[in-house]
């Protein structure tokens, strides 16, 4: 008013509305976490290279009141800070069994932490026509004086009877100060290992109960006022609090999880034949040294030209050896001296048939990737037990006979 006098032309700016409603909000202490709306709403104006009108427009309707007649919302929503996006639970009634789905929208460059998101979260209240928006985190318990457990329940306690006596109300959860990630470090003979475990187990067990009780109504009164919409948002940036949470809740999975929780399943129980040793065994559990192989080729001593052999090839001609040897009792003698004649480039170690033929000079983990073959999927990845093929096998021994072709080259002039 005071401006009006000395310029009728005179129009407030938005930065300034906000610079006095964050005056009036500290007078009366009406603040979310530990700043006050305007506030962040200023901070996000002060951003380099974001336009406010364009940030809003991206994040407004983001939860709108019908996607589709198809698909309804569960009252769920977890912002994951590591992954910087947004999940929000809904239901897809296209199919002929309904399922579960995830909708997400990626955070804005600026949105690290909890109180950057506040912008957003509110906008999706005003969205959903929310009456009451609450916010659990540890500047709540502070300002309430809360620091033993008995005091903690009873604030938890005390805004969740609020969140619940509302029609249409909004519940965020800050699970990183609320709950909070114990790690701890390792070093044993297999390398270093880390753990990681809820620090505060008995608000998490209450948070997680109260996760689960959001609901969003699907039937449409006379009155839409009075449709009973709950939301609940968890925030955090801990990767094992997210997935820990999300198990715990039930909380749908994304396909890119599905597709984690599907591998994690592959390496701790499907059986791989290693191409090496041609052994079996479990990606979770190869370690270094678990596998004894040579890594050269076998090549015929008795030949002039040192003749190349594959694996297979050499064991079926000292079957066929042995087989003469037990049925031609006057070639028996040279014929065991001819079993001699295989050697392995890797160590001079002779072939032998049986289970003498296992072991090898060199140890170290299952399994071979041709650089060729790396960036394409592998075969049979959700097959129970995977064997080797030929191609896999051709591999192996090409990439044998590369690393050892000059010392067979060598042996040859030597020979000559």
């Amino acid at each position: 008013m005071v401006q009006l006098r000395k310029d009728p032309r005179y129009k407030m700016s938005y930065v300034d509305a906000l610079q006095l409603a964050d005056k009036t909000a500290k007078q009366y202490q009406i603040s979310l976490g530990s700043d006050t709306l305007p506030r962040l709403l200023l901070r996000n104006l002060a951003v380099p290279n974001q336009n406010p009108s364009k940030n809003l427009q991206q994040i407004s309707h983001l939860i709108d009141d019908q996607r589709s007649l198809a698909i309804t919302y569960t009252g769920r929503v977890i912002i994951s800070l590591c992954d910087q996006c947004v999940r929000i639970e809904a239901r897809n009634h296209t199919l002929q069994k309904p399922k579960n789905i995830i909708i997400e929208h990626n955070l804005n460059e600026n949105e690290t932490n909890l109180q950057q998101l506040l912008e957003r979260v509110t906008r999706y209240g005003k969205d959903r026509n929310v009456q009451l928006l609450q916010l659990i985190d540890l500047n709540l318990l502070s300002s309430q004086s809360a620091y033993d457990e008995k005091k903690i329940f009873e604030t938890l306690k005390e805004r969740y009877d609020e969140y619940a006596a509302y029609n249409r109300s909004l519940i965020v959860y800050d699970l990183d100060s609320l709950i909070g990630v114990n790690k701890s470090e390792s070093e044993s003979s297999m390398g270093r290992s880390s753990n990681s475990s809820v620090v505060n187990q008995n608000i998490y067990t209450y948070v997680r109960a109260r996760f689960r009780e959001a609901v969003i109504e699907t039937t449409t009164p006379a009155n839409d006022a009075q449709r009973v919409e709950k939301w609940a948002i968890a925030v955090t940036r801990e990767p094992f609090l997210l997935r820990q949470f999300c198990v715990d809740v039930g909380f749908t999975q994304t396909k890119h999880e599905e597709d984690e929780m599907e591998d994690e399943r592959r390496k701790s129980e499907d059986l791989i034949q290693c191409v090496k040793c041609r052994d079996f065994y479990i990606e979770n559990e190869n370690k270094m040294g678990s596998c004894t192989h040579h890594d050269g080729f076998i090549y015929d001593n008795a030949s002039a030209d040192l003749a190349y052999y594959s694996l297979t090839e050499a064991t079926l001609y000292l079957s066929k050896i042995e087989s003469e040897a037990m049925n031609d009792s006057d070639r028996r003698e040279a014929l065991e001296r001819e079993k001699n004649k295989f050697k392995w480039i890797c160590c001079g170690a002779t072939l032998q048939s049986g289970a003498a033929s296992t072991g090898g000079c060199k140890k170290g983990k299952h399994g071979f990737i041709d650089e060729s073959r790396q960036s394409q999927p592998r075969r049979n990845q959700r097959q129970p037990m995977q064997r080797l093929d030929q191609e896999m096998l051709i591999e192996w021994e090409t990439a044998c006979r590369q690393v050892y072709n000059d010392q067979w080259i060598e042996l040859m002039r030597y020979r000559s």
